[in-house]
């Protein structure tokens, strides 16, 4: 039988949900008879209580009916399951989710938004328009929460449909939960935005960004073409400080020697204990034109096979001992004859710094050096005196492999190697026949670089590799200056054996196929990243799945709001709602009581304004059936 509510209308626009119109109750009875003939309730016959499926007492004062006014606008249906607009904002949202983890994770893509932070806008768009979709999802799983475990109140529906933390009379817990809804959207986008400090990369064709085929060679850094460009000194401070600066005691105690090649400053490159290499570094006009290209905290790692001047020290004094004297003495006393080829320079605190080699111009490939005991500023040692601190380095130009990363700030050799392969003859010629004087300009050089190991650090094991890498800079910067293609040293004249050779034949300056990987700044390719990117979306799941199967049966749905209320409202209830017309506040708080009703497969829902009493038994929302369509 259909419920008190519905009449049978003379057209054919079926069932329609009644409106009370005023405090004159009738009979359920003549209801009844009234919806079988089409006749006007009684007003005499006694109400007749209507029961639940759970036989509970859910009759409440029935009005005498009207006629409508208006054919029924309203749009009945039956409560679904996922609403289309639902289901929408669940596939935008996790479509925006892997846009999100796309534009981090692909290592491609992450590089082309890296260009300017283009990834944090991207991100953060695509954060708002998942916070959009869960906006859209929210409510409704709010107000199914609020109908089936809470306190049902106008009050909280007010507030959670309108959004409003501070809503009068809403409760403490959807306080904080609103509050918790405001404040998500604000979190995540200061969240990932504390996932700095990753990088993508981009392997490269140096060609395209330049311009220009990639040349290589004994050359300045940008900046420093003018610095030293007389003797080479200032070249050799500014390539050998930061080997000097991280190799130096620390609080006193001595660092561990690298177990690897270590990489220091622009070229330097300690391969052990007992050699070390100078390399030759990309062409200033090269570095200076891949820094026009990059932004704020880019960089290019570049990759080169290049030659080095590298400095080993020779074992020939263990090995061979007798004739390693023999040599050194008649070494020694021809050094002696010769300008700028036996030199000493006093400390002043009983030691000096001795350096042996040939006389310029001729071979540097061997290179006696050693700390003495001071004869006096006046004095030289004697070549036997010399003999028992001097130690052996041969000089060559190798072969080896360096990584640089280039900045806009400046360059720097990452890593490197060398396998010991020794150029052919004429790409010696820079070392084996130059005039380089190298003890007339390089003495105070290595009185500094050297000193410490005299002293407070006279036993080291840092003193051999100071030693090989101060030689093998002091012929690099020296070498450099003199005979570089872009030396400023007009005034000098290169040996006939040097002469005959072109730059590029020396090994002064060389093309070179290098490869470059181009590392832009992005966020870091985390799996909390991920996780902040997933909230929304596993929210928006959560809550439909939820939806669709807990609160199943809660009599509302998405539509829930002002018309839904007005449509099936009890007007008897509505007298404690008085003088809240335009305050739309309350003295206390108020519930709203849903009971739905159903007769075959129609139904209406009906709305009653409960004030609680705490005398009164509390009353609580009914239970909706699916499957039934209602008005």
């Amino acid at each position: 039988m259909p419920s008190h509510r519905w009449q049978r209308l003379e057209n054919d626009q079926g069932y329609e949900l009644r409106v009370p119109a005023s405090h004159t109750s009738y009979s359920a009875e003549e209801s009844a008879h009234s919806y079988r003939r089409g006749r006007k309730h009684s007003t005499d016959d006694r109400q007749k209580p209507i029961l639940d499926r759970h036989g509970r007492d859910v009759s409440f004062t029935i009005s005498p009916a009207r006629e409508p006014s208006h054919p029924p606008l309203g749009k009945p249906t039956v409560k679904k399951r996922f609403h289309i607009l639902h289901v929408f904002a669940a596939a935008i949202s996790l479509i925006c989710f892997a846009l999100a983890i796309t534009a981090v994770a692909n290592e491609d893509i992450s590089w082309r938004l890296g260009l300017k932070n283009y990834q944090l806008i991207v991100l953060g768009f695509l954060l708002g328009i998942m916070n959009l979709c869960l906006g859209s999802v929210v409510p409704t799983t709010f107000l199914h929460f609020e109908a089936r475990y809470g306190s049902s109140t106008l009050q909280n529906y007010n507030g959670i449909l309108r959004n409003e933390v501070f809503s009068s009379k809403l409760s403490l817990g959807w306080r904080i939960i609103l509050s918790m809804v405001v404040a998500l959207p604000l979190g995540l986008s200061v969240a990932y935005k504390t996932f700095t400090g990753g990088e993508s990369t981009k392997v490269i064709n140096t060609t395209t960004f330049t311009g220009n085929t990639s040349y290589y060679g004994m050359f300045a850094p940008p900046g420093l073409q003018l610095l030293g460009e007389k003797t080479g000194v200032s070249l050799f401070s500014n390539a050998t400080l930061p080997f000097a600066v991280t190799s130096s005691q620390q609080n006193g105690s001595e660092p561990p020697l690298p177990t690897d090649a270590q990489a220091y400053g622009f070229n330097i490159l300690l391969l052990n204990n007992e050699s070390a290499a100078v390399l030759d570094i990309p062409q200033p006009s090269y570095v200076s034109a891949v820094q026009s290209l990059l932004a704020g905290g880019e960089s290019w790692n570049i990759s080169a096979p290049v030659f080095a001047t590298v400095a080993t020290y020779n074992h020939s004094r263990s090995r061979r001992p007798e004739a390693y004297e023999s040599y050194f003495d008649s070494f020694c006393e021809a050094a002696v004859e010769s300008s700028g080829a036996y030199t000493h320079m006093s400390m002043m605190n009983d030691w000096s710094v001795m350096l042996l080699n040939h006389a310029s111009p001729g071979d540097q490939s061997l290179q006696y050096i050693g700390l003495t005991p001071d004869p006096g500023i006046e004095h030289i040692p004697s070549c036997s005196a010399f003999f028992p601190y001097a130690r052996l380095y041969d000089l060559s130009r190798q072969l080896c492999q360096g990584t640089w990363s280039i900045t806009r700030g400046g360059i720097q050799l990452v890593h490197g190697s060398c396998n010991g392969t020794i150029l052919p003859p004429d790409r010696q010629e820079l070392i084996v026949h130059n005039s380089l004087f190298l003890g007339v300009w390089y003495m105070s050089s290595l009185v500094e670089f050297l000193g410490p190991f005299a002293t407070t650090r006279n036993h080291s094991e840092w003193t051999s590799p100071y030693m090989a890498t101060g030689l093998a800079a002091m012929l690099w910067s020296r070498i450099t200056v003199l005979n570089s293609p872009i030396s400023q040293v007009a005034s000098f004249k290169a040996p006939q054996e040097l002469a005959r050779l072109t730059a590029e034949e020396a090994g002064l300056i060389y093309p070179v196929n290098d490869t470059a990987v181009y590392i832009r700044p992005t966020l870091r390719k985390s799996g909390l990243l991920y996780l902040v990117l997933a909230i929304q979306p596993l929210l928006i799941i959560g809550m439909l799945l939820l939806t669709a199967s807990v609160f199943r049966s809660v009599p509302l749905d998405r539509g829930f709001g002002l018309i839904s209320i007005l449509s099936g409202i009890d007007r008897d209830s509505l007298d404690a709602l008085a003088g809240a017309a335009l305050s739309g506040e309350l003295a206390k708080g108020v519930r709203l009581i849903m009971r739905p009703f159903q007769d075959d497969q129609k139904g209406a829902i009906e709305y009653h304004v409960v004030v609680p009493s705490p005398t009164a038994p509390p009353m609580q929302n009914g239970i909706l059936n699916p499957e039934i369509i209602y008005h």
